[in-house]
């Protein structure tokens, strides 16, 4: 029984790239983790202020020990600021770099595939796809789709 497994994540060839479909889990992967993270530092750095804020008492604690809590305080809060601004130029450059690595794996083949299909494959042949991944996969399909509705048999 020649049984074709129907899933979009698919068995990858010895030396092959990649598919978009597991290169974008990967990315959603990553992205997560750095979502963990600053959660985990986040949780950790309120615990720190919450432990300094506990410790204040006006009224036992001197003008001194209160501004050296005070400047605790303000120094953790600093360190939120700057790992915040770090996270938001690292999380924006991955995101550039995604937005740019699917527009060219995944929209401009589609839109190639798009206007071969509007043409009717009839005028040109079908563009050549160097990465063999799902688009080349349906790009294949329509090649040989297009030479079945030739073939007058």
């Amino acid at each position: 029984m020649n049984e074709k497994k129907n899933s979009i994540f698919r068995e990858e060839l010895p030396g092959e790239k990649k598919s978009i479909v597991n290169l974008l889990m990967t990315g959603h992967i990553v992205t997560i983790s750095c979502l963990g993270y600053m959660a985990f530092f986040l949780h950790i750095q309120l615990g720190q202020v919450t432990r300094i804020v506990d410790t204040i008492n006006p009224v036992s604690m001197t003008t001194e020990q209160i501004n050296l809590l005070k400047g605790r305080v303000t120094k953790s809060v600093g360190q939120w600021q700057s790992e915040m601004l770090g996270l938001a130029i690292v999380g924006s450059i991955i995101s550039i770099i995604g937005g740019i690595y699917t527009i060219n794996m995944v929209v401009r083949p589609l839109n190639r595939l798009v206007d071969f299909a509007d043409r009717e494959g009839r005028t040109e042949p079908l563009p050549e796809f160097k990465s063999n991944n799902e688009i080349k996969q349906l790009a294949t399909a329509i090649t040989a789709l297009t030479a079945k509705l030739e073939d007058p048999h």
